[in-house]
């Protein structure tokens, strides 16, 4: 069997059994999974799947908590040529069930933790899908895991694959209307590390990083002169190739090629490199991505917490036997181990990289990050599923040089743009658009609204921001989400970010509600951390001189907690359909606007 299997997939498992067959795929608990295993089993998966009737191009969908029969299972449908249909394992069972016949999915593999809800979507669905469980099934009819898995064998299907076939179809949260599928191509896969890679190298120089921090991390890292490479970077003539525009295509070209070609890339197999994703459930793209870029490498273990369910002394304890080089979580699970009380009793100086994403880390959180994590790195990483998922990045160092609102440098094109679609000066708010291959193939079996996100050829995001200065990307809010008080425009993410910053404050969410004199009001909704005390006046009186009268929440409301998406970000909808209501919050004493 060759390198050149048609079948992308099966191509990079090929090489990495070749070159890397005893380095560890997956850590889970007790359980440590080789590659060779891996690609073993997946392989399995995928000659069981086309026994099943499964053929090339159909959707096959799959809902497991992060875990080795996650990653079997995905790759598994790759290599027979589907596309794999990850499903929120939150979802109650008429989501489930809509997902499953949305997508078109012919087979639907589970896990027995999620029997109660599947139940109910079985119930739906009826005969038009073909259930395989993990575990006990409790439904008849259902097929077993390992019934399923004896009816294949380790073969190369060589069912061909292309960059431009869907690699996934990846569900949007569903905040504003029902989820959409978003299809992924593998190429804006690769596209995105490729062009990542290359915009975080081309950008060293221009970083606030010390030379001692940037040479820890590197050593780390496997490739061969990287140590070299960064001494060179401390030149004026490098950094200044660096600065050039024409540097990073090139750069991201040269890797694009090393990254489809895994037969080049072998010299990163060396030294593997451990993953930890805490928070970052594998159906989202903003941690499914990382599936990908663990292919193209070829050395990362995924370090899995055994369960579904967060709990920040589990993962601080992993960390300290695991010893992984790099963590990703959500804004929300970064906050809850970095207050966790027992934080100081482990050793966590193995983290040279902690990652954020799906949402805004402000300030005060990442310089709590920075003094947990004292040898790490701070890589913030902001996008959306449609790009596949990653559009800017920034990396934070010292905790002086934090800036409030920032998402980093941009590593596709993009513009600030005002209504109309043009331009607005550097410093002035708009709506970021982008234009890049890892754009997604579009919202599948809705051709209207994947041609209503698009403008001239740029993906509107709906996103609010500014390019600062120093050509990083401000962002303001979502463009939906700008509260009108009185004349005046207030967006959510700043006021929410003074609040997050008295001590008694673990969440909150800030939205606007019906006011007679003003049209609308400012609604601060708050989940007090546990244990601590804090009164409506106290928090109001702890915006005062932090915001502007107008901004300053007029009302707030204490809930027990809020609605959150699957990887942790508050459902504003959600919220204000609960609270926001001005009988809601009619018992609280009014402020006045100004």
């Amino acid at each position: 069997m060759g390198f050149f299997s048609p079948n992308i997939v099966c191509n990079y498992l090929t090489c990495i059994e070749k070159y890397n067959p005893d380095g560890e795929a997956v850590i889970y608990g007790r359980e440590r999974i080789r590659w060779r295993d891996l690609a073993k089993r997946a392989k399995t998966v995928a000659t069981a799947l086309t026994e099943m009737g499964v053929r090339p191009g159909e959707s096959v969908a799959f809902m497991f908590h992060n875990s080795p029969r996650f990653i079997e299972i995905n790759l598994g449908i790759q290599i027979a040529g589907a596309v794999p249909v990850p499903v929120n394992y939150r979802f109650t069972g008429r989501e489930i069930a809509y997902q499953v016949r949305h997508s078109d999915s012919v087979v639907f593999l589970y896990e027995s933790l999620w029997e109660d809800s599947v139940s109910d979507a079985l119930k739906e669905l009826g005969d038009q899908i073909l259930a395989v469980c993990e575990g006990k099934p409790g439904n008849q009819g259902v097929m077993n895991y390992g019934a399923f898995l004896s009816q294949g064998r380790n073969a190369d299907l060589r069912v061909p694959t292309a960059p431009c076939d869907a690699a996934a179809m990846i569900y949007t949260g569903g905040t504003t209307g029902l989820p959409k599928g978003v299809l992924l191509s593998y190429g804006a896969h690769t596209a995105m590390h490729a062009s990542l890679f290359a915009h975080l190298i081309t950008h060293v120089g221009a970083m606030d990083i010390r030379f001692e921090q940037l040479l820890a991390v590197a050593t780390a890292l496997p490739f061969p002169g990287i140590r070299q490479a960064i001494h060179l970077v401390r030149s004026r003539s490098v950094k200044k190739i660096l600065r050039q525009p024409l540097t990073a295509k090139i750069l991201s070209m040269v890797l694009h090629t090393i990254m489809t070609r895994p037969e080049l890339a072998r010299f990163t197999y060396k030294k593997n490199l451990k993953f930890m994703l805490p928070t970052m459930p594998f159906f989202h793209d903003a941690s499914y991505q990382l599936l990908m870029l663990a292919l193209a490498m070829g050395n990362i273990t995924f370090v899995l917490v055994p369960g579904a369910h967060f709990k920040p002394e589990n993962v601080l304890e992993t960390v300290g036997l695991e010893r992984p080089f790099f963590m990703a979580n959500v804004p929300a699970g970064w906050k809850r181990l970095v207050t966790c009380p027992e934080a100081s009793r482990y050793n966590l100086d193995s983290i040279k990289i902690c990652a954020t994403g799906a949402g805004l880390a402000g300030a005060g959180l990442k310089k709590s990050m920075l003094a947990v994590f004292r040898n790490a790195l701070i890589f913030d990483m902001f996008g959306q599923t449609e790009m596949t998922p990653v559009t800017t990045f920034r990396v934070d160092a010292d905790p002086e040089t934090l800036k409030a609102g920032s998402v980093g440098r941009s590593i596709v094109d993009v513009r600030i743009v005002d209504d109309k679609g043009r331009d607005v000066p550097a410093g002035e708010p708009g709506e970021i658009v982008y234009r890049s291959e890892t754009r997604m193939m579009g919202y599948y079996k809705d051709k209207e609204k994947t041609d209503g996100s698009m403008m001239d050829g740029w993906f509107r995001s709906g996103d609010l921001g500014y390019m600062d200065r120093d050509g990083e990307i401000r962002l303001i809010d979502r463009k939906n989400e700008c509260i009108n008080t009185g004349g005046e425009k207030v967006y959510p993410l700043e006021v929410e970010e003074v609040l997050h910053g008295h001590p008694a404050v673990d969440q909150v969410c800030v939205i606007g509600v019906p006011d007679e004199v003003w049209g609308s009001s400012v609604r601060a909704v708050v989940v007090k951390v546990k244990g601590c005390e804090v009164s409506v006046m106290e928090l109001l009186d702890f915006c005062r001189g932090r915001l502007a009268g107008f901004k300053r929440p007029r009302s707030v409301v204490f809930a027990d907690e809020l609605p959150l998406s699957p990887v942790g970000k508050i459902l504003r909808a959600r919220v204000r359909e609960r609270f926001g209501s001005e009988s809601a919050g009619s018992h609280l004493p009014s402020m006045v606007n100004g």
